[in-house]
């Protein structure tokens, strides 16, 4: 049963958007961004914002199925 729980895909996609909310805010309000040049505080905030765009989609979708699996 415990290792059910663990690979529960509501709970890993729970805690990737939980840890990107952090780190997001974080690199947006200390790093710099220059608009004529790529910096790696670009490269940073744009993995966020393309691992949360496909994170929190698949949290909706997995918790959809879940319910549809459970009736």
């Amino acid at each position: 049963m415990a290792a059910a729980r663990l690979r529960d895909p509501r709970v890993i996609l729970s805690g990737v958007v939980l840890a990107l909310v952090p780190l997001g805010l974080f690199a947006g309000r200390s790093l710099e961004f220059a608009t004529d040049r790529l910096t790696i505080s670009g490269v940073v905030v744009g993995a966020v914002v393309v691992v949360g765009a496909l994170a929190v989609p698949a949290l909706l979708l997995a918790g959809w199925q879940a319910e549809d699996e459970s009736r």
